[in-house]
């Protein structure tokens, strides 16, 4: 289970993710919908850990995935929209170094 409780980001005086309370159960699919500019990469990018919360805690099987975020990314996958690639490297070689 995932779980999102108070999240905040800001930028500056700019407000990306305003108190976002919500939970992710096990066994669903579910859909993260809005316009651009709502906060959907940005809260993303937090429960993933690559970016840091203003305020509130995200839950990744019950690890927070900024003071356990090992044990939480355990948990998880995730494929960003634009993903890291490095064109110079063949896909056996990209593979290779992702595996590492």
């Amino acid at each position: 289970m995932i779980e999102v409780r108070n999240l905040v980001k800001k930028y500056g005086s700019h407000l990306a993710v305003d108190h976002l309370d919500f939970k992710i159960e096990s066994g669903r699919i579910y859909g993260f919908l809005g316009p651009n500019g709502a906060g959907k990469s940005t809260t993303m990018n937090i429960m993933t850990g690559y970016l840091g919360a203003t305020e509130g805690e995200v839950l990744i099987d019950g690890h927070d995935i900024l003071k356990e975020p090992e044990g939480a990314k355990k948990h998880i996958g995730y494929l960003p929209e634009q993903p890291p690639l490095y064109v110079d490297m063949t896909v056996r070689e990209y593979l290779e170094f992702a595996a590492e």
